[in-house]
């Protein structure tokens, strides 16, 4: 995809995040980086304050991952990378998957075999994830660098959500 077309998309969703609600901003993002690198599922994570556990906020695939599903953060190799040295994760092939993510199953069966964690950063701490997800070997270092400037506008929706996750305890 041209840089020019990229940057009329990344205007597009700051746009929206002056007036949508996270919600629509999030179908938006979703529709967006399937654009400019395709995915198959799309997931969003917000970690509570206490970095303890996640809640799903966003999935484009509410039948196997549902809205608000929420489960502990692993302690493994993928814990160390995304939130002790918050960086992005990128597993090329199913078997690298399978070692990491306890639903590897379900990620299997959805035809699924690369994945690329990112992390939503502010004020230097991990507020969650964006979470794609394509057949083995789709996803390269390249696929990350297209869409990290669009990670990083989720972070005052995360910060909102993670207020009300401080409401419900």
């Amino acid at each position: 995809m041209r840089s020019n077309q990229n940057n009329k998309i990344l205007l597009n969703l700051i746009n929206i995040t002056r007036y949508g609600s996270s919600e629509y901003f999030y179908k938006k993002l979703d529709h967006a980086i399937k654009k400019i690198i395709g995915h198959k599922l799309f997931t969003l994570m917000v970690n509570d304050k206490k970095v303890k556990y996640v809640e799903r906020v966003y999935s484009n695939n509410r039948k196997i991952y549902p809205l608000l599903g929420t489960k502990p953060i692993p302690k493994n190799n993928w814990t160390k990378r995304v939130y002790s040295q918050k960086k992005e994760f990128l597993a090329k092939d199913f078997n690298e998957i399978k070692k990491l993510f306890f639903d590897y199953e379900i990620i299997e069966s959805l035809g699924c075999g690369s994945i690329i964690n990112v992390p939503v950063i502010y004020n230097k701490k991990i507020l969650g994830t964006l979470n794609i997800l394509h057949k083995e070997k789709f996803y390269n270092k390249s696929s990350i660098k297209k869409i990290l400037p669009y990670t990083q506008l989720l972070a005052p929706y995360y910060l909102a959500h993670q207020q009300k996750m401080k409401k419900k305890k």
